[in-house]
């Protein structure tokens, strides 16, 4: 058989594996009624307790304008808090998301198991490295 354009092709085989990834994804985060991404950002904030609107769209990767966007969605939610000091806007979780958190987190060790059923805790971690290393190469 005749070799295709998109056989060796890293924009196809990326976002081949970004939508597999997704489905995924939005599958194992079902049951919080939040799309990956509004989960992955709880789990950050809970992990470093208070955060700046700007870190959080630096370590996430995501425009600081869509990050905005973002949290405005969460914020309306009541999931996170959101404190503007002078001319930064400072994160925390509500009541209500730290209460949401022991799903969220569930859900997140349910996309591990599925992750992992696929793809050897070496292999995944290859790829995560792999990916992350490059993606700031491209920025």
């Amino acid at each position: 058989m005749k070799e295709l354009y998109l056989d060796n092709c890293l924009y196809f085989a990326s976002n081949r594996l970004a939508r597999q990834t997704e489905k995924l994804a939005r599958q194992a985060y079902r049951p919080t009624g939040l799309s990956p991404t509004y989960n992955y950002i709880l789990l950050t904030i809970d992990q470093l307790k208070q955060v700046t609107l700007h870190d959080l769209a630096v370590k996430m990767g995501i425009a600081p304008s869509t990050m905005s966007r973002l949290i405005q969605n969460l914020v309306a939610k009541d999931l996170i808090v959101k404190k503007t000091n002078w001319r930064q806007i400072e994160l925390t979780l509500s009541k209500k998301g730290k209460e949401n958190l022991p799903l969220v987190k569930k859900c997140y060790f349910k996309l591990d198991k599925m992750v992992s059923s696929l793809l050897t805790e070496e292999k995944k971690q290859e790829l995560i490295l792999l990916l992350d290393k490059q993606a700031d190469k491209f920025i």
